[in-house]
């Protein structure tokens, strides 16, 4: 059902030289993606509640047990109580097939059950098939609208803020850059065909922002980032925009409280991706690019250099018969320095092409913090994918019971799972319709105060009653609205009597008379200091005629303006009212905070080491394989750019494609081997 708010609607060359003394320089750096190809998903279908309890059923949760991936005790101890429930003869056979302790809690290799490995990445369209469960469209301008789920998957992954995303809906060029982001992601939707199309430059931009962003991406991970506090802060803004909205019943500003809900709701479900759970992110990047970085990049450049001066001087050599000439003029020693010198030539090339390049990246602190965040990318990547894979056992607040969570392109694995991602989407977007109703309470009130011209005067009291009539009790209610709205407003409340009776009666009457006004007002949350009490009794009487005796038994209302009382508007007050309001109504803390999983103890394998140096070899071949992966798909582009065209070098014809090429080739046949060497550090 639609969420509807009131109101709105390279081949290695043969190379006789043996470089097999020589360490090898690092190629380029892989990045992490934190985004997975899933089909998109339509609206989302109320009847999914009505199968919650299937979940839990013996057949259902039995078939979790049996994949062994927890020890036998607790399985036992959970499958005992599923027998309880019913059906046990079915628990018992099942028992009887589960797996050995021992083969249950081996961390899995998926690798070897999966030879064709493929990296898992929450991908834009997984994303944006959560987020449609909500059925709501985000109008950017022009007629053009984009899914709820659009919206999500473009957000942390496409662009880096909300700010950006915002700003890029109001020129031709941003457009131009959504639809890029769109298509990158595959996405497009029906929204992408009405913007501007992208230039074959802005789709390059496009693939490079979300390079950049996915290589320091911790804010999207939950037990090792800030993926939650980054939901936390987008969904207060939504909720701040949603009371505005229905405050001033602007489409507008509902508009744009859904665009900040759906950003931040793209780091609500990631929260949910198994390998966003726990992985430690954050701490990984801090590590490399702090301390490991900066202790291996002079070796990796060093081995980096020579590598390049050897298979440089490969192709140069073949250029020239120089070589051959010095040994028949000057022998041996000869021969040796015309090569010493046609490879200081090279290294001094070399050292030139370093230099500009360290300077085009910003530096060497800055290539410092590249290398850390490429090496921690492979450390998180390949640790993600291995929690992905293999699925969490998590726990949440508000489902207390063990399920097994998947990760990237998994959502289906467990529908379960799928249905806890959902539910938590429902329960956050819920907050903003009970925050726009807030804010279209407070507008009501607003539209209906009177102005101080037309507040009442006086209200009137039976004979010997203190009592408010009917009429009078509503009185004093709209006098309380207006100075609710109005802090600037005080009022003095004068009770009078008429003469019939002694004196003492007829001052405490009147007392009694204008401390039960005073005592509805403070009923109807106006502040005592702004409220004065004076008893008249009956020396100020509006009439002596005994017929209009009536008109003597009152209050009267002296209104005042306090001129140390800062007074900043009825909307002002309004919008308070209603941000105090949502407060006691919504939180923090938010509904959805009780859906967020994390590990539930004792079910789950521990995460690998990760510290270069003590890495295990079954999670090396977890980072080769994610090694594997990332060049594979990014090196034939790269390999193919004009900065490695053949070019002229004092004479000579240098072509360093070949070389960076052979780099490729060995970064592919062992990525761990090859980092190792090239940081003088073994990974295990």
């Amino acid at each position: 059902m639609p969420f509807i708010l009131r109101g709105e609607p390279m081949t290695k060359r043969k190379n006789t030289r043996n470089h097999s003394h020589k360490e090898k320089g690092a190629g380029p750096k892989p990045t992490i993606t934190t985004a997975t190809n899933a089909e998109p998903a339509g609206m989302l279908d109320q009847s999914d509640t009505a199968v919650t309890a299937a979940s839990h059923s013996v057949e259902n949760q039995a078939a979790i047990l049996s994949n062994g991936r927890i020890p036998t005790a607790q399985r036992q101890a959970m499958a005992a109580h599923i027998g309880q429930v019913g059906g046990n003869q079915y628990l018992q056979r099942l028992i009887s097939r589960l797996p050995e302790e021992n083969e249950a809690t081996r961390p899995v290799d998926s690798s070897a059950l999966n030879p064709a490995h493929t990296i898992q990445k929450w991908d834009s369209p997984e994303h944006m098939r959560l987020g449609d469960t909500t059925g709501v469209m985000i109008d950017i301008g022009d007629g053009v609208q984009l899914t709820f789920g659009q919206v999500v998957a473009l957000a942390g992954d496409e662009f880096g803020s909300l700010e950006e995303l915002m700003a890029a809906t109001k020129t031709d060029d941003g457009r131009a850059m959504i639809r890029a982001h769109l298509e990158r992601a595959s996405i497009p939707g029906t929204a992408a065909a009405m913007l501007p199309a992208p230039t074959d430059k802005q789709r390059s931009q496009a693939s490079s922002e979300y390079i950049t962003l996915a290589m320091d991406n911790s804010e999207h991970f939950a037990g090792g980032g800030t993926a939650v506090e980054n939901w936390l802060s987008h969904h207060a803004q939504a909720i701040d925009k949603a009371i505005q909205a229905g405050l001033y019943m602007d489409n507008t500003l509902l508009n744009e409280a859904h665009m900040a809900e759906a950003f931040g709701d793209h780091f609500l479900t990631d929260a949910f991706s198994s390998g966003h759970i726990r992985v430690p992110r954050q701490a990984i990047t801090d590590y490399y690019v702090n301390e490991f970085a900066p202790s291996v990049v002079d070796h990796l450049i060093d081995h980096l250099r020579e590598r390049l001066v050897d298979d440089i001087y490969d192709q140069v050599e073949g250029q020239t018969v120089i070589n051959e000439a010095a040994w028949v003029l000057g022998g041996i020693v000869g021969g040796l320095g015309v090569r010493a010198y046609i490879r200081r030539k090279i290294r001094n090339a070399i050292n030139t092409k370093l230099d500009e390049a360290f300077t085009a990246a910003g530096g060497r602190q800055q290539v410092i913090r590249y290398l850390g965040l490429g090496i921690a990318g492979i450390i998180s990547g390949a640790m993600h994918d291995m929690e992905n894979e293999q699925g969490l056992w998590v726990v949440s607040g508000i489902h207390p019971e063990p399920w097994l969570a998947y990760g990237d392109d998994e959502l289906d694995k467990n529908p379960e799972h799928r249905r806890r991602v959902e539910e938590a989407v429902a329960a956050s977007l819920a907050d903003l319709q009970t925050a726009y109703d807030i804010g279209l309470e407070q507008g009501q009130a607003l539209y209906n105060l009177v102005d101080l011209a037309w507040l009442p005067e006086t209200v009137y009291f039976g004979f010997d009653s203190d009592a408010l009539t009917p009429e009078a009790a509503g009185l004093v209610d709209t006098v309380a609205d207006y100075l609710q709205y109005n802090r600037s407003t005080l009022l003095t409340l004068m009770g009078h009597a008429d003469p019939i009776g002694d004196n003492p009666y007829n001052d405490d009457l009147s007392s009694r008379r204008a401390h039960q006004v005073a005592n509805r007002l403070l009923s109807r949350g106006v502040d005592s200091d702004r409220l004065q009490v004076e008893s008249m009794g009956e020396e100020a009487p509006v009439t002596t005629s005994r017929s209009h005796y009536h008109l003597n038994r009152r209050v009267e209302f002296v209104y005042a303006t306090g001129a140390d009382i800062d007074d900043h508007g009825p909307e002002n007050t309004a919008y308070e009212n209603a941000q105090q309001a949502a407060l006691a109504q919504i939180g923090p803390a938010y509904a959805a905070e009780a859906h967020f999983p994390h590990a539930a103890a004792g079910l789950n394998n521990e995460l690998p080491e990760w510290h270069w140096g003590a890495i295990p070899a079954s999670f090396r071949s977890q980072m080769a394989t994610w090694i594997q992966h990332y060049i594979n798909q990014y090196a034939t582009d790269a390999l193919a750019g004009p900065a490695l065209d053949p070019m002229e070098v004092e004479g000579y014809t240098v072509s360093p494609r070949p070389v960076a090429q052979a780099i490729v080739n060995d970064i592919v046949a062992d990525p761990i081997g090859f980092l190792s060497r090239a940081f003088g550090r073994s990974a295990g």
